[in-house]
């Protein structure tokens, strides 16, 4: 049995990774050939696999799975050999429609947890925009967001203990308009109830840990910056649960649950 290990591009929903990789072993059996997936993330994905209208008559699929860090979902995809015109490379996307998403839906959050401002003890920051903002907090995957007011060069910390699971620090590119959506540098950390935080807009190689690093509560991990779809310098902060919806949370050590827009909000601990 003839073994090749590749990797595919996953069109993952925008609010996580755009386009990224995840894993594909292709083995040939049978006449036909096999392809398995596996996931490089340490964060759990929810994958959904559809055949094409076009090759759903001779191909087999796997619904779908959920995998956890180097989970293999096993024979995802079969194509007879006879339908493939080069089997040194096969794009799935000829094949089928490939969906996938960040965490696992059987999580059960701790929504009595209160996080950690994610700056500083001692630093005061502006709240340019809450839950809710009409700019850009206004759909399911940004609704429950909080935009600080940081600075270009400013220190970012963890407000919560967790596992970074992707790291994308490549960018100086920043617009006014969502065709710059992808151009943000973040880091994403998944914490034990299966929640997930984004910080993103960090500046150029601005990202101080690195994917699989375990991090605390208040520990730095970038630097704030311009990048991506902003018209500020400022840090832009969401959690979420599986599927890409954001979900509200709340911080230690404030007097109202929801940061107001306007108001400054020091760390105090």
């Amino acid at each position: 049995m003839k073994l090749l290990f590749f990797f595919i591009f996953l069109s993952l929903p925008i609010y996580y990774l755009g386009a990224q990789t995840i894993e594909m072993n292709k083995r040939f059996e049978n006449d036909s050939v096999y392809l398995d997936y596996i996931n490089p993330f340490y964060a759990p994905i929810e994958i959904k696999i559809t055949a094409l209208d076009s090759t759903k008559n001779y191909i087999r699929t796997k619904s779908g799975a959920l995998l956890k860090h180097r989970d293999t979902l096993f024979s995802a995809v079969v194509i007879p050999s006879s339908k493939v015109a080069d089997t040194s490379s096969i794009s799935s996307k000829k094949y089928i429609a490939f969906k996938g998403s960040f965490g696992d839906p059987n999580s059960i959050i701790d929504q009595d947890y209160k996080y950690t401002l994610p700056y500083p003890k001692g630093k005061r920051y502006k709240i340019i925009q809450s839950f809710g903002g009409k700019f850009s907090h206004n759909q399911p995957h940004s609704r429950y967001a909080i935009d600080f007011g940081t600075k270009i060069g400013d220190t970012i910390t963890a407000v919560r203990d967790g596992i970074v699971f992707f790291v994308k620090e490549d960018s100086d590119e920043y617009c006014k308009t969502r065709k710059c959506v992808d151009k943000g540098n973040k880091v994403y950390i998944l914490h034990k109830d299966g929640t997930m935080a984004h910080y993103v807009h960090l500046n150029l190689n601005g990202a101080l840990v690195d994917v699989g690093d375990e991090v605390k509560v208040g520990e730095p991990i970038a630097i704030s910056g311009m990048t991506g779809f902003t018209t500020i310098p400022h840090l832009h902060l969401v959690l979420y649960k599986s599927n890409g919806i954001s979900i509200p949370f709340y911080f230690k050590n404030q007097k109202t649950k929801k940061l107001k827009p306007g108001k400054y909000y020091t760390r105090k601990k």
